[in-house]
């Protein structure tokens, strides 16, 4: 009864609803802006891509070190262990700006006699990265369009499927910054696969709508927002049990983001990339 009800208000709306994921980017832009004017850049950079040093000491009591680290502006990270919880390492990283034997003085200061280990990343490193990634993400969402454009043979399918590709990884890059998460190579990857998470239901509406003709455009689009709809549920529901059940902050990360692109990917895919393609579909027929 409750998705008949949607069905009959959304086909009444659909053209009206593409103003949602207009405003849900404009809200992504005024993010990225607010982080630059207070911080000067759009991301906050995980110590792989601006470069630094990380300390990892093996210990069973932190005290309270997080305070006397984070108080002279550094990460400091707890490393657990999966099975039982329990403290083994600490993680504590320093920027470009922060000269390694510093950082090794505060340890010791805090830390006398334990175990550790050092590792410095140079910023080039972190650039090279940066610089593949972008590459990357320009040919993969050529690619994908230009794919389904042949397969469909319709221009909306490849404009709808860039477009929405691209706003997923946007707005999720956005929102992430709002809860702490660093621009960092995992979190980078976790973009990446929001790539792919927006193709499969643009294919399921698109095959329905172009490729089958039982009924109007409208029902068979209403089809495919149910099955597709219950995949993104079920989905959403196992990544927010490893956020919140992981113990791995790399881990949780990864999650948080994923989570944040499949509820913009809901926004973008049914609120606007199908109402594209149904007002084109209808214009065409």
């Amino acid at each position: 009864m409750l998705y008949e009800k949607f069905s009959g208000w959304y086909v009444k709306n659909y053209k009206k609803l593409m103003v949602i994921p207009f405003i849900v980017a404009l809200s992504a832009i005024f993010i990225f802006y607010s982080n630059y004017t207070s911080r000067g850049e759009f991301f906050a950079k995980d110590i792989d891509l601006s470069g630094g040093t990380v300390v990892t000491v093996y210990t069973q009591d932190a005290g309270s070190a997080r305070d006397f680290f984070e108080s002279r502006g550094l990460v400091f990270k707890e490393i657990r262990s999966i099975s039982s919880g329990e403290l083994i390492a600490v993680n504590i990283e320093a920027g470009p700006d922060f000269s390694k034997d510093e950082l090794l003085s505060l340890v010791d200061e805090v830390f006398p006699g334990k175990d550790r280990d050092v590792r410095s990343v140079g910023p080039a490193m972190g650039e090279s990265f940066m610089q593949g990634a972008k590459l990357a993400v320009v040919l993969a969402f050529l690619l994908m369009g230009a794919i389904l454009a042949l397969i469909f043979r319709q221009p909306i399918v490849a404009i709808t499927v860039i477009l929405s590709g691209a706003l997923n990884v946007f707005e999720a890059a956005a929102y992430m910054t709002l809860f702490g998460v660093k621009l960092a190579p995992h979190t980078i990857g976790a973009l990446l696969m929001l790539m792919g998470w927006s193709v499969d239901s643009e294919v399921l509406f698109d095959s329905k709508i172009f490729k089958h003709y039982e009924g109007d455009a409208k029902t068979r689009a209403l089809s495919a927002m149910k099955t597709a709809m219950t995949m993104s549920a079920s989905i959403f529901a196992s990544l927010a049990a490893l956020y919140f059940f992981s113990t791995s902050s790399l881990i949780k990360d990864m999650a948080l983001v994923i989570m944040l692109g499949s509820f913009f990917d809901i926004i973008n895919t049914w609120f606007q990339s199908l109402s594209m393609v149904l007002w084109y579909a209808e214009a065409k027929k």
